[in-house]
């Protein structure tokens, strides 16, 4: 099916009633008919493990049959972004405005640095530094070992979304003006427009900056040729490297808050309507598209060899008495046919999962504090491995996995390393 603009959709619809990479980087252009991992990634040094998002572990690492928490570590406030793992530390940044570097074995605090205001991103570490973004409206470059500052850059809207690495440059989405972010968007009189941005890893210096009609929360991939991210326009966007140059947009059905994942010369994006997309990366085509009946999805795929992986948050009215539960989801890679369902007693899967050869792990949250909430492990076969609950409003967090231990932030507050 060819792509869609927005009015032709509706009108379709009312017609039919209807950074661094991972491991081992296979050497691709957008284009490229290859897994990006092609061995057992050693480090999760990006958000989804690697620049082109996938979420996959290459095999070799899985937790064990029961969770384990081998160390937890307190911090101030709530945990909604999501942690890298890099040289045997752990970096996380939190609601209470800071970044921390965690000792990826004994959960020791190793350093914390102060941002201005929140951060929800994720961070990306290249070459001894660590990238971040904050409400604060900065990108801050910090060293990986001391935590101290090597530049800031400061932007006009809010930074939600996690930076990408790659090549010397830093690219990043800069704008948040939505459900998750607007008191905070409202109260720095950021305005409602968002960019991407590429900006050099040593100076923080703009390599250039491409503007948008709205935000930007998704973060991008990066492959050889071209990087891609979303936007809440409702378009996945297809840029040169070097340039910013547009070569194709592809436009869903609704905002774009998730991170594409390109694999097999394909790119996989998610959106607010509970759609799951597969477009052509050289093209901008569409290769397939899944209805997961959904509200919305906010999390990101995961791609192994054969399948795609996605949480999503069904629709609960007070109009219907009946309660519907988030489920997880596996659709064929190629097809796009669904595999299976999980449902789970959580409300919301905004985490993104984790996938190695036979388990995903990805986590659930609640709008209150409650029970019934955390991270639920999964075989890649659709049965139910482990769950392990989590206080405050869940894990929004999406989770690492690096030597046989899952690392994720909770809403209570804490750094978990799950083994």
């Amino acid at each position: 099916m060819p792509t869609y603009r927005r009015r032709q959709f509706l009108a379709a619809v009312s017609a039919s009633g209807l950074a661094l990479t991972a491991g081992c980087q296979t050497p691709s252009g957008s284009a490229s008919e290859s897994h990006p991992v092609s061995e057992p990634i050693t480090s999760w040094p990006t958000f989804r493990g690697g620049r082109h998002n996938t979420g996959y572990t290459g095999g070799a690492s899985m937790t064990g049959s029961s969770p384990s928490i081998t160390w937890t570590y307190e911090a101030d406030g709530p945990f909604w972004g999501s942690p890298i793992v890099a040289d045997g530390t752990v970096y996380i940044g939190g609601t209470d405005n800071s970044l921390y570097a965690i000792d990826a074995e004994t959960g020791d605090e190793e350093w914390s640095f102060p941002a201005h205001h929140r951060i929800e991103a994720t961070p990306a570490y290249s070459d001894g530094t660590v990238y971040v973004g904050s409400y604060d409206k900065r990108l801050y470059a910090v060293d990986a070992a001391s935590g101290e500052e090597q530049w800031r850059r400061t932007f006009d809207g809010l930074i939600r979304g996690s930076p990408t690495v790659w090549n010397g440059s830093v690219y990043v989405g800069v704008g948040c003006h939505n459900l998750a972010c607007a008191w905070y968007a409202e109260d720095e009189g950021v305005p409602e427009n968002g960019w991407f941005v590429s900006l050099d890893a040593a100076s923080g210096e703009t390599n250039w900056r491409y503007e948008v009609g709205n935000e930007v929360v998704s973060s991008p991939a990066v492959t050889d040729g071209m990087v891609y991210v979303g936007a809440s326009d409702g378009n996945l966007y297809a840029l040169g490297p070097s340039s910013g140059a547009v070569e194709w947009t592809y436009e869903t059905r609704d905002m774009i808050w998730s991170s594409p994942a390109v694999a097999y010369g394909t790119v996989f994006i998610t959106d607010w309507n509970g759609n799951v997309h597969a477009v052509d990366a050289a093209t901008g085509e569409q290769a397939w598209l899944a209805d997961t009946a959904g509200r919305y999805i906010s999390g990101s795929v995961a791609v192994d060899e054969e399948s795609v992986y996605v949480g999503h948050t069904p629709y609960n009215t007070l109009d219907d008495p009946t309660t519907n539960y988030a489920k997880i989801f596996r659709f064929d890679r190629e097809s796009g046919t669904e595999r299976w369902a999980f449902e789970t007693p959580a409300l919301e899967v905004g985490s993104s999962p984790v996938v190695t050869d036979d388990h995903l792990y990805v986590g659930s949250h609640r709008q209150t504090e409650g029970e019934d909430v955390g991270v639920h492990a999964l075989t890649t076969d659709g049965e139910e491995a482990w769950f392990l609950e989590i206080g405050g409003r869940g894990v929004g967090s999406s989770p690492a996995l690096v030597d046989g231990v899952l690392y994720f932030g909770g809403t209570d507050g804490t750094v978990y390393a799950v083994e």
